[in-house]
This record gives C-alpha cells, structure tokens and sequence, in this order.
C-alpha cells in the first residue's frame, strides 16, 4: 500500500513539474530600451488585441505568458488576421498594430524607441531613417529562430524633452558628441542650416587629413552616414560635398564608396549628372570606391546598376562601369 501511495505521488510531481515546465517555456521574455539602453521596468506592461478582444497576458517583471488565444500552429491563422500590442515601461509606452499572431508565442520581444543618432548605429538601412525624426521599434525572436523579424514606426516630432536637453548639452560638447548632437538637432528641425554646416564642415576637415590618416571619434564612417541620411532626407546641398568635394580625397573617410553605390543605384541620372562634371580621374576615383566597398558584396544592387548603365551609350557610363566592375571583383 505504502509503495502504491508513494508510485502515486511521483506521478502527480512529475505531471505538475511536466506541466510547470510546459508553462515556463510558453512565454515571451521583455525588455524596453532608449537608444540602446535596457531600462529597468518593475511595473512592464502588455496589452494585446486580436479581432476586438481585449487581452491581458499574465505576467512577470520580465515576460509574460502567452495567452491561450493564441496557442495555435502558425499555418492555422488567416491571413488577415491582426493582432495590436502595447508594450509600457514607466512612462514609456510603444503601440504597434497589424502585426502576425505568430509574434505572440514563445521567444523574446525586444521593445524600444530609438532617437538619432543612435538609431543609424541600429537601424543603418531601414528606410525609416528617411522620414520623421524618431522611431519606436519592436524585435521578435521565436524560439530557436535566428534570426528575429523586427517592426518599426517613424514619428514625425521629436519630444520637446529630447529637444531642449540637447539643445542645454550643445554649447559644451566637443568632438564626437558635437558632432552627434548637430547631426540630431539637425534631424529635429532645430537650427537646421548651422547644424547641417557644422557636418558639412567636419566633413570637409576631415577629408583634408594627410592621405591614409586613421580614423578617429570624429572622422569615421559615422559621419558620412550622418551627411549622407540628410541627403536621401532631401537635402540636396549635401551632395557636392559628397561627391565633387570629396571625389580625390575619399581614402581619408570611409563609406563614401556605399554612398556613391547608392547613388548609381537608387538615383543614376542624378549620379552620371555629377560624374560627367568631374575629371576622368575622379570619375574612376567614384565609380571604383563604389565597387571596393559596396558591389563586392551587393551582387545585387550591381546586377541594378550595370544592368542600367549599360543602357547608355555614352563614355562616362561605359567608364563607370568597367571601374566598378573591375574594383568589385578585385576587392579583397
């Protein structure tokens, strides 16, 4: 009797144990960060809303568990079928809706906002960056899936707090953190023209170091995303520092080759419009930078550009390619 009691109680252990460790890997573990940084968020919070119900997920400081709900295998939800999220984190909150149903089942989220310049060190090639001034974000990962699908949202004004404590900081800051806040101040609106020159001018400083001077907190690639984000933001005054300024001068910087890739792929009138005003010399300067940093691994986007290039006929077309061409396979 005793041995059947104790066989007994094994089971019932075993199956609130099985079903404890069934739950524990049901979750979604959470965090919030600004601009990179994880918060600590003792009060988290997640609501969630999938065709008009209204869920509260049980939860921890950290995760929450997935609501039955959504315990369905991925192939099982129509297509149109949405959920809504509203992540809180103190007075922090990000919305996002439309999302899969999928992105409610055991994994991590990643929520967050990110502010320039912080977000070009993040979300360097989302087209996003071209539009608003701040962006929320949230970054899905299931459970050994690698990697996570990320969603995020572009916001048009930036908080007045943000504003006023960069414009407090900007007086004191020098080097890097100069530059940064001019470049962010920039992308808010605020003194537009003198933030934007005070880039155009480190741009040109830097281009004039001695021929393969090392990068520093200043001159490095950083910068010339930062010109090159206020171009495609439509700042076309950016440009003739980009290209005519900085066409035999480009060893001093990196990434001028990605934004020269870019340009013939995303605006090849506008690229051979600059090149036909340039010497041969800094023509092949441009159009090999190109090659060497970006089409040697972009197949891609070269396959777009020789593919539009070798459309027109003329000598600086034909030119541009060939050294693109060449540098792309020659490229370490």
């Amino acid at each position: 009797m005793k041995t059947l009691i104790l066989a007994t109680c094994y089971l019932l252990l075993t199956a609130v144990s099985g079903a404890a460790q069934k739950a524990q890997q049901n979750v979604v573990s959470t965090t919030f960060s600004i601009d990179g940084e994880q918060l600590a968020c003792p009060d988290l919070a997640v609501d969630l809303s999938l065709a008009g119900h209204h869920v509260v997920p049980k939860q921890t400081v950290v995760r929450f568990l997935v609501p039955a709900l959504f315990n369905r295998k991925a192939s099982a939800w129509p297509p149109d079928e949405k959920v809504d999220a509203a992540i809180r984190c103190g007075q922090n909150m990000v919305k996002f809706s439309g999302l899969s149903p999928t992105w409610v089942s055991a994994g991590t989220w990643e929520a967050g906002i990110a502010y320039p310049p912080y977000w070009i060190e993040r979300f360097r090639e989302y087209p996003d960056l071209e539009h608003g001034t701040w962006i929320t974000y949230l970054v899905f990962a299931c459970n050994g899936c690698d990697p996570g699908v990320v969603t995020t949202i572009t916001h048009e004004n930036p908080p007045t707090s943000v504003v006023d404590r960069l414009r407090r900081e900007q007086p004191r800051a020098v080097g890097k953190r100069a530059r940064d806040i001019a470049y962010a101040l920039a992308v808010f609106h605020v003194e537009y023209e003198r933030n934007r020159d005070y880039l155009l001018t480190s741009l040109d400083k830097c281009l004039t170091r001695p021929k393969d001077s090392p990068e520093d907190d200043v001159c490095n690639g950083s910068l010339v995303d930062y010109v090159s984000n206020l171009y495609w933001r439509g700042d076309n005054d950016t440009l003739h520092p980009m290209t005519e300024g900085a066409a035999s001068r480009q060893e001093s910087l990196p990434k001028l080759g990605n934004f020269y890739a870019a340009l013939l792929d995303r605006r090849p009138s506008v690229a051979l419009e600059v090149l036909r005003t340039l010497s041969v010399e800094n023509q092949r300067s441009i159009c090999r930078s190109a090659g060497e940093e970006d089409f040697s691994v972009d197949s891609v986007r070269f396959s777009r550009v020789a593919e539009h290039l070798g459309t027109i006929h003329d000598e600086v077309a034909a030119r541009c390619l060939q050294q693109a061409e060449e540098a792309s396979v020659l490229a370490p």
